[in-house]
């Protein structure tokens, strides 16, 4: 009995695990405390807390708020993760909806927030950035010949492996394609209600 799913994950899963060179790259990144959460418009949260393991990164921050003067609706937040540095990792636009209302905010208050990424590939430029001396490929999904990120990389499967794999793409995406219908809907309220927010006076 293997303790392995059919692409290396955990056992009895169904997820594609990064490779061990993309895993290092991201624990040096945290055990040096060198990750910030931007939510852009509204401040930088510097040294989140960070929980990761071989597919996911679980970021839990703090956003207090000094503006504005009055409560003020927001119906979602863009958000990025870099280094320190500045090197852009991940950015994503979350919606900020609660039982189909936007929440308030207002100088004083502050909000929690657990920011969720499944990692599927880390750009191999910026492994190489963050580990000197990788060489070669540092995704199984890099392909060998042109060195770009494709559906089967360099892993070897068979057709059942493949099959499995194609409908796991096609059920991440699903998944993020509902979460861009939630946030168009947020946008589409936001519309509706006629705010036209401007969060770069904001900060």
């Amino acid at each position: 009995m293997t303790d392995k799913n059919r692409f290396g994950g955990i056992a009895k899963s169904s997820y594609t695990p990064m490779s061990e060179l993309e895993q290092e790259a991201i624990s040096r990144l945290v055990d040096a405390r060198e990750l910030k959460v931007v939510v852009k418009g509204w401040g930088v949260v510097e040294k989140p807390r960070v929980v990761y393991g071989d597919l996911r990164l679980g970021i839990a921050f703090r956003m207090n708020f000094v503006k504005p003067e009055f409560p003020t609706p927001v119906h979602f937040f863009d958000l990025e993760l870099r280094t320190r540095s500045g090197i852009l990792l991940f950015a994503e636009r979350q919606t900020a909806m609660y039982g189909g209302n936007p929440i308030s905010v207002c100088q004083g208050m502050f909000l929690d927030m657990v920011w969720d990424i499944a990692v599927m590939a880390i750009d191999p430029k910026i492994v190489k950035a963050i580990l000197p001396g990788a060489h070669g490929l540092t995704s199984r999904f890099q392909d060998k010949d042109t060195g770009d990120l494709t559906l089967f990389g360099n892993t070897k499967m068979n057709s059942g492996d493949k099959s499995a794999l194609v409908k796991l793409r096609a059920g991440e995406r699903s998944a993020r394609d509902d979460t861009k219908v939630q946030v168009k809907k947020a946008e589409a309220a936001m519309d509706k209600a006629g705010i036209k927010l401007d969060p770069s006076k904001m900060t």
